[in-house]
């Protein structure tokens, strides 16, 4: 390079000496070869060895856009998408932005079939549809004002729909084992051959819009028991959600499908574990109209039956309308609100053994009422007898429903009494019942039986706490005593449940168990407290003896309730909405 060297030469100095550049501006000529330029006047040494002229411009042209060009070129675009919405016509998101500034081609548009599992295979949307352009768009040009600023003024529209989520085929592998082995026990709704077959057929053809939003429902549900999709989640979440609010605006409403009431619980069970409290009850209204609606608590009534019909599709509805009917039963009993699907009108006979349903064939079991009433031991599935303990349960609730309606009133009921001994009587019964057809060890195997055992354990605490609501003046009446020392010992057995829980880990523990570990955790507090008060009444002289005695009874299955809220808080909302319940009341009295 003899420019370098002559750069040299002229300043006696190496080039590591030499300033990285000097100041003025480079030639025109030294710009175009892409050189040093020693901006020597008149010629630099470029040029003078090149022998051309040296001429050096004082004018650049200004970089990039000129100022509000990307302003203006954004809201072509969100003019674009909200015409889109407004023409009824859906493009994918890839279509009005892509990765890299530019719009692919419809052949650069990847194909929606399945690959195997090392291929990514991008899941069509439910709201995609044959785009038609008829009647053209008008021009997005800016409108001139007075001042001569361009403005541009759009009607409102929805807003566009989020990024579809790449789920490969290994992933979806993952997700479907990790739905039926950690969300199925406790939400045995679907024959898991046939869903496997319904699984391939989406991914091959496609399928109608409320197939595909149960699909991502029941992979959202299966990322909130595993942090192996943490990163999914939430974006999974969204775009399911979207998606089945987006089935309320289609034309056809007059039918409503399975798949959707199917998928509103399952969100609806997501959002009380990782969304929000008030959400879920929204989302949980929201099933039971659509239960409601397909008329699920009639199956088999006899102007519902058809000849010929599938028995495991029956099973699915019969096991869809029990889930939601047990949610029901719970999300009352945490907030003591009325009862939705009511008990009186049901119609439909309860879920069959699951080894019969799985097999693919379900067996015909009897009616609610009959299993109630029954004093037979015969062998009911997990969610049957969920069905029944959470049923009485909800017989409670509305028991001490009648008696602040009757107490705001200011009449006393001679119902109360034999009311409240039969429901204890029926309780009585289905316990024995349980325990005589399933031991609680071979119980620890199943999450929902094993919630089950804990719901029974819970109704009696609740029964105990109407009993202490109603005869508030006079805590130390004989039938008070008599209910708070069982539901001290049901306290107990739920401590030792949860325990019992652990080893087969609470990330596959039912989404409500935070309910009966609480009132359990609730109920050792306040016998802690009463204990402690009668105590100072009574035998003042050794209250700090018994005290102690009565401490180290109560300690251990308190704090295994309260270690168990807090390992589940982790993936459980609910677990951290009642541990700080727990947390807010007064351990100063109750342990001083």
């Amino acid at each position: 390079m003899p420019a370098v060297r002559r750069i040299d030469s002229k300043l006696g100095t190496t080039m590591s000496a030499a300033p990285r550049q000097q100041p003025g501006s480079a030639c025109e000529e030294c710009r175009k070869r892409k050189l040093r330029c020693d901006r020597a006047k008149p010629q630099c040494g470029t040029c003078a060895d090149a022998g051309v002229p040296c001429e050096v411009s004082t004018q650049r042209l200004t970089r990039g856009p000129k100022r509000g060009d990307l302003k203006a070129l954004r809201s072509r675009i969100v003019a674009l998408e909200r015409r889109l919405s407004i023409d009824h016509t859906t493009v994918p998101e890839c279509l009005l932005m892509g990765g890299d500034g530019e719009m692919p081609t419809l052949d650069d548009m990847p194909a929606h079939n399945s690959g195997s599992d090392g291929e990514l295979t991008q899941l069509s949307s439910p709201r995609e549809k044959r785009m038609s352009w008829d009647g053209g768009l008008p021009p997005l040009t800016p409108a001139p004002t007075l001042s001569g600023t361009p403005y541009f003024k759009f009607p409102p529209s929805p807003p566009s729909p989020p990024r579809r989520t790449v789920i490969h085929g290994l992933m979806r592998a993952d997700l479907d084992q990790l739905y039926f082995d950690r969300v199925h026990p406790n939400v045995p709704i679907f024959n898991q051959s046939r869903y496997f077959v319904r699984s391939q057929q989406l991914a091959e053809v496609g399928g109608p819009n409320h197939q595909l939003c149960l699909q991502y429902a029941m992979w959202t549900l299966a990322m909130a028991m595993s942090s192996q999709f943490e990163s999914f989640r939430d974006a999974l979440y969204n775009e399911t959600r979207q998606m089945l609010e987006s089935l309320d605006s289609d034309n056809d409403m007059g039918v409503t499908h399975i798949e959707e009431a199917q998928a509103w619980l399952l969100i609806t069970y997501y959002e009380f574990a990782r969304s929000n409290y008030r959400r879920g009850w929204r989302s949980a209204g929201r099933t039971f109209r659509l239960i409601q609606q397909l008329r699920l608590h009639e199956i088999d009534s006899p102007e519902s039956r058809t000849e010929g019909e599938d028995p495991v599709v029956m099973e699915e509805r019969r096991r869809t309308f029990w889930v939601a009917y047990s949610l029901d039963r719970l999300i009352s009993m945490k907030n003591r609100s009325p009862l939705t699907l009511i008990e009186e009108v049901i119609r439909t006979r309860l879920p069959s053994p699951e080894l019969a349903f799985q097999g693919g064939h379900p067996i015909e079991e009897c009616f609610l009422s009959e299993a109630i009433a029954s004093s037979d031991h015969s062998l009911l599935s997990p969610l049957a007898e969920c069905a029944i303990l959470v049923t009485i349960c909800g017989r409670a609730l509305s028991h001490c429903h009648v008696l602040m309606v009757e107490r705001t009133y200011g009449s006393a009921s001679l119902d109360f009494w034999p009311r409240h001994e039969w429901l204890d009587g029926v309780l009585t019964k289905r316990l024995e019942t349980l325990s005589a057809s399933y031991p609680v060890m071979p119980a620890v195997a199943d999450p929902m039986l094993l919630f089950a055992f804990m719901m029974a354990q819970t109704t009696t605490i609740y029964l105990c706490r109407i009993m202490e609501a109603l005869d508030m003046a006079n805590q130390r009446n004989t039938a008070v005593v008599k209910y708070q020392q069982r539901a001290v010992r049901a306290a107990r057995e739920i401590a030792s449940l949860t325990k019992a829980h652990e080893r087969m880990g609470y990330i596959k523990a039912h989404i409500f168990l935070p309910l009966a570990v609480s009132l359990g955790a609730s109920r050792f507090m306040s016998e802690h407290t009463r204990s402690i008060n009668e105590f100072e009444v009574v035998i003042p002289d050794n209250f700090n003896t018994i005290q102690s005695e009565h401490d180290h009874g109560f300690d251990a299955e308190l704090f295994s309730c309260m270690d168990a809220l807090q390992k589940m808080q982790t993936f459980n909302n609910l677990a951290n909405e009642h541990l700080r319940m727990l947390e807010t009341q007064d351990f100063s009295t109750c342990y001083r």
